[in-house]
């Protein structure tokens, strides 16, 4: 059986360490391949060589939101064209794609060329405020997808709401953990008497860095000793990374925050960690929530996101409340659960699991 994924890129993300995850799982009657839909060279692409090819599209990737969404309409055109090109030459039993915006374009062309196996997957949640032209283009997707799709995957429901709309689509879990890799037993976490913080994710304003810094100063106002850790990736957009450094020179917090690259050793950056924060605008499902919880870690997260993430250690928290309410309930947690390591049991999302569910779906087609 041959499997195409087609991914918006393969740079550092939940997408992507789930398809790395595939790649280490699949058994061997299964070949797996990935498209991107970008000629650039992505952070994963060397160490998924050796389960399968990686292949490029050229597309348009836009320099501001009037640019992107502009990209957004004409590159189905481009991806339709090409896509159509690359399925005369390559023979595919599943594809399965994992683009937001593309997936339409994917599974029509896909259709065409008569794949037995068509998965569109949702992974972002629909954001509370959906601008007109991006209401009208996901629900003309919607429609294609219906259309042309075998099966409609999302690991929520707010992100089956945003690419199917009326028509829904089945809740599955993405592969996530790998409780091999987040092994709490195989790490020590070194001696600190400070409060350590840790946020991963792409400096962007939506995973909202610069809120994390802002809860930082609250603490450290509060008189405790207090550190934050990044680890995170800039992809071409330095802008708000620069942003984060800004604000914390500005608060004169330098001292308290560390800046790690995104090739960190997470299980030993988790175990070093007592908190995690997620203080992001919109998410699908946070992979590194589950990672951090595998290592016993509490993360404290915006009440929007996804339940499901919580398997024990998971804080919701409305952002509208503001930095210091946060600090705050840190705080209240610590004191009232104490500096102990508590481990959940974390089986059900294991990638050896996972990923049984979704080769059910390969090979047996529901």
């Amino acid at each position: 059986m041959k499997v195409l994924f087609v991914v918006n890129s393969m740079d550092v993300g939940g997408v992507q360490s789930g398809i790395m995850a595939f790649g280490e799982i699949v058994p061997p009657h299964i070949h797996i391949d990935v498209l991107n839909l970008t000629e650039k060279i992505g952070f994963h692409e060397e160490a998924f060589a050796k389960y399968g090819k990686v292949f490029h599209m050229k597309t348009l990737q836009g320099e501001n939101k009037y640019s992107k969404t502009f990209s957004l309409f004409f590159n189905n055109l481009i991806i339709e064209k090409n896509f159509d090109r690359f399925l005369k030459y390559h023979e595919y039993d599943v594809i399965h794609s994992k683009s937001m915006a593309y997936s339409a374009t994917i599974m029509k062309v896909a259709k065409k060329h008569n794949i037995p196996v068509r998965v569109a997957q949702a992974h972002v949640d629909k954001p509370e405020h959906l601008s007109p032209i991006h209401r009208f283009y996901y629900k003309n997707c919607s429609k294609t997808i219906e259309n042309n799709a075998t099966h409609k995957l999302a690991v929520s429901e707010k992100a089956a709401d945003l690419m199917f709309g009326e028509f829904g689509g089945r809740v599955i879990k993405n592969p996530t953990v790998s409780l091999k890799k987040f092994d709490h037993n195989k790490y020590n976490p070194a001696p600190h008497t400070s409060i350590n913080l840790i946020q991963v994710g792409t400096y962007s304003k939506r995973k909202n860095q610069c809120f994390s810094v802002e809860i930082l100063k609250e603490l450290t106002d509060m008189g405790e000793d207090v550190r934050l850790i990044f680890v995170g990736y800039t992809f071409d957009d330095l802008t708000y990374f620069e942003k984060v450094q800004k604000i914390v020179s500005d608060l004169n917090l330098s001292e308290k925050v560390v800046f790690l690259p995104k090739d960190t050793d997470m299980p030993q950056a988790l175990a070093d960690s007592d908190y995690m924060l997620l203080p992001s605008l919109r998410e699908g499902l946070p992979n590194v929530a589950l990672e951090a919880q595998a290592m016993g870690v509490p993360v404290f997260l915006t009440d929007t996101i996804f339940r499901n993430t919580d398997c024990g250690l998971c804080v919701f928290l409305p952002l509208n409340k503001g930095p210091k309410y946060w600090a705050y309930e840190i705080l209240k947690y610590r004191q009232e659960k104490g500096n102990e390591k508590i481990y959940p049991n974390m089986a059900e999302w294991d990638n050896e699991n996972v990923v049984k569910e979704y080769i059910k779906i390969w090979e047996n087609h529901n």
